[in-house]
């Protein structure tokens, strides 16, 4: 590599790998599965690990060949397995399961079903889940879609009404009605009162003091929204946890950072991560910006959103927070300590928090005034 290269551009994040051999999975899986679905002839007839499925969870992709009518049209099944270790304390595979359980009820927005929870560690040596796998492309993760994958290779128009179905479909999973997640609040990660306690904790968990994040966490406290209305919010609001086929969304994935803060959290967060996947190449054209994501979110909801400058912070801290842990986390993994370099200092959120608070131009990977148009909105 030449001394000019940034190893950033060459890092590619792993897959969190299954932590038990394929075959061992198939034999204790298929006596489970046969009883799940009271199905005695039920056979895996492929079982593998997804190449791409993000660096928090373990995760295995089935073909399965039944009789049985609940799988009538079903695609094929995932099995998410609880993993040694996470990158969001708190959080566990427990939670993620109620939160398909609920939303396969109701008819806000599209998730897989799900078909059992198995919390007998002795099956599988830890806990997991079996969902329903839904066909579709999901939009790259890294290389980002801004530089590669089929949303880059879709013509204009079509990747504009994409984006707009994307938008709509994340407006419409925001109608999920709050009492049937009560759970949330009692795991101490509900309300924003309880997010605010988990977010410094996380920090302070880290063991770094940094003064760009306790700058804004000092500006948090003091502009923390008293009237703040509860509302569900996704988490990590993204389009690689979005399954399409065609230019419709038809499948949302992922609760580990799921919460009651509302709506605003997860279109900050969205703006966030898309500025963060284009910085260094762009921007696709025909993808909606700022004040633009806001009117299509506006005009689905039918609400105007409210204290976005908050949300915006809010999210810088976490975000800033959680590179700081994910460097340590993707070395535990394995992953080279040259493919991580200074990724918990030089990232989205501490190159737009340097702007913000006056302190310089930044790292190129995100300027506040490419978030102030949404305030602004």
């Amino acid at each position: 590599m030449s001394t000019t290269e940034d190893p950033s551009e060459k890092f590619m994040p792993p897959a969190r790998a299954v932590s038990l051999p394929l075959e061992t999975l198939r034999d204790r899986l298929t006596p489970w599965l046969r009883e799940r679905f009271a199905a005695p002839d039920l056979r895996i007839v492929d079982i593998r690990s997804p190449g791409a499925a993000g660096v928090n969870n373990e995760t295995l992709l089935l073909d399965v060949d039944s009789s049985v009518a609940e799988l009538n049209g079903v695609d094929g099944l995932v099995v998410r397995l609880e993993a040694p270790t996470t990158l969001f304390p708190g959080f566990d595979i427990v939670s993620s399961y109620r939160c398909y359980e609920v939303l396969q009820d109701e008819p806000v927005a599209p998730t897989p079903r799900v078909y059992g929870l198995e919390q007998d560690e002795t099956i599988l040596g830890r806990r997991f889940y079996a969902m329903e796998r839904i066909a579709g492309l999901i939009p790259a993760d890294n290389p980002t879609y801004h530089q590669s994958g089929w949303v880059k290779g879709l013509p204009v128009a079509e990747r504009t009404q994409c984006w707009d179905n994307a938008i709509r479909t994340m407006a419409r999973l925001h109608r999920a009605p709050l009492e049937k997640f009560g759970f949330l609040r009692d795991m101490g990660v509900g309300t924003l009162q309880q997010q605010m306690a988990y977010w410094r904790r996380y920090y302070d968990e880290n063991g770094v003091h940094d003064a760009l994040l306790e700058r804004t966490w000092d500006w948090l406290v003091a502009n923390c929204p008293a009237d703040a209305p509860e509302g569900f919010s996704w988490g990590d609001s993204r389009p690689p946890n979005m399954i399409f086929r065609g230019l419709e969304c038809v499948g949302l994935l992922d609760w580990d950072m799921v919460s009651l803060v509302g709506p605003e959290c997860d279109i900050a967060w969205w703006m966030l991560n898309d500025l963060s996947g284009s910085s260094k190449v762009g921007r696709l054209e025909g993808l909606p910006a700022a004040r633009e994501l806001v009117r299509i979110w506006e005009d689905e909801s039918g609400r105007k959103v409210r204290n976005m400058e908050f949300w915006f912070m809010f999210n810088l801290y976490r975000l800033g927070s959680i590179m700081r842990r994910l460097k340590g986390f993707l070395a535990s993994l394995g992953t080279p300590p040259e493919a991580i370099g200074d990724m918990d200092r030089v990232n989205t959120a501490t190159s737009i928090l340097t702007t913000r608070w006056g302190l310089g131009e930044g790292f190129g990977v995100g300027h506040w005034k490419d978030v102030a148009p949404a305030i602004d909105a």
